[in-house]
């Protein structure tokens, strides 16, 4: 008779960025156990993150139903039935140690934070100086959980993928709206889910568009989450140059892998898609501000990272008392060099019209 599968829960992170910093540690997990049954739990507003990814066998999504103490029952009798050999916690949260507990997941591994150091059966505890929490990479701070699994974690490379399908959604898409792949497509994010600390102003983004408009192959494409439709548009009737706004249909967090992995360069705050460029191999300028680089550096060397130096920065804090100079004084003219300097660094490898996807070697989704 032979013995039974290994049955594993991964609990992933909550913010987009963050599960696009998780991607090493998952498929380091992936790796360790490659005879087992994983199950990834997932934040609703991130499933599309995880499409076609090859390391988990299902994936559960959590929804704002499940929030709340009737939600966190419910949610725990849902996975009970997975009867889970093992747990692995990414998010920090006392409430998800509490569901895997409740679930009956058997050994459950995570950080020691938020008082919930009784409810695991493994835990590291995070660094800390003076009472305080020492910044430290993601991508690392998850790879430590793996490490205690026995994990080879030396791969620290970001990855994605999406279906051929959504490729040639997004062929149709971008005729809809006038996205030329001949020219080099330079996709701008303005905005940011976390709070309105991190958004660089309309008025910049709008003169760094004029700018780079300038050079005759270049188009500008804004993106927008659907609740950013204003600020996208405010920003395209900014811009005294041509600019493809997608205000109108925001193209969802699919559809934005394909744009992005189809761009000659990004311009974003600090925020999920910017890992997305770095999953998928394309140049990125991010913008800093309120937050710490040092809690989301990947060490992607076709980053590079804008900020100015000033006294109240970094905050931590989502939206800012004072007169947000942390990013005001962020000019377009120090964004353009940096973005023309790592797209002359950085041209696109292939012709822009040759779908790319990314996968083992960072640009096929096959998994024959």
């Amino acid at each position: 008779m032979s013995a039974r599968r290994p049955v594993i829960l991964v609990m992933t992170p909550t913010w987009v960025g963050d599960v696009v910093m998780g991607t090493p540690a998952f498929r380091a997990i992936r790796q360790r156990f490659a005879d087992a049954h994983i199950t990834a739990a997932v934040s609703g507003n991130t499933r599309p993150v995880f499409d076609d990814a090859p390391w988990f066998d299902e994936v559960v999504s959590v929804g704002p139903e499940d929030k709340g103490i009737a939600g966190t029952f419910r949610l725990a009798a849902r996975l009970r039935r997975g009867r889970f050999d093992l747990g692995v916690l990414f998010p920090n949260s006392f409430r998800t140690g509490l569901v895997m507990r409740l679930a009956h997941v058997r050994r459950i591994i995570g950080y020691t934070r938020e008082l919930r150091g009784f409810l695991l059966t493994r835990s590291l505890k995070p660094r800390r100086e003076n009472g305080r929490f020492v910044p430290t990479p993601m991508v690392g701070y998850y790879l430590e959980l793996c490490r205690l699994l026995g994990c080879d974690t030396s791969d620290r490379r970001l990855e994605l993928f999406y279906r051929d399908e959504v490729a040639r959604e997004t062929d149709v898409f971008s005729r809809r709206h006038g996205i030329d792949w001949t020219r080099r497509v330079v996709v701008m994010n303005p905005g940011a889910s976390f709070g309105t600390s991190k958004c660089w102003p309309v008025e910049h983004f709008a003169r760094a568009a004029e700018l780079l408009s300038e050079d005759a192959d270049v188009q500008v494409v804004v993106t927008c989450a659907p609740a950013e439709r204003d600020l996208a548009r405010s920003v395209a009737e900014e811009a005294d140059c041509e600019v493809t706004s997608l205000h109108d249909e925001p193209a969802g967090l699919d559809r934005l892998k394909v744009l992005i992995d189809r761009a000659a360069l990004l311009i974003t705050g600090d925020t999920g898609p910017r890992h997305y460029a770095a999953a998928f191999d394309t140049p990125v300028v991010t913008l800093f501000g309120p937050t710490d680089p040092r809690w989301s550096d990947t060490g992607y060397e076709k980053e590079r990272i804008v900020s100015v130096d000033v006294e109240c920065a970094p905050c931590q804090l989502k939206y800012c008392p004072a007169d947000h100079r942390c990013m005001r004084w962020l000019k377009p003219e120090m964004v353009v060099d940096a973005a023309r300097e790592v797209m002359k660094k950085f041209p696109p490898l292939v012709p822009p019209l040759v779908p790319r996807t990314s996968g083992s070697e960072g640009k096929s989704n096959d998994r024959e």
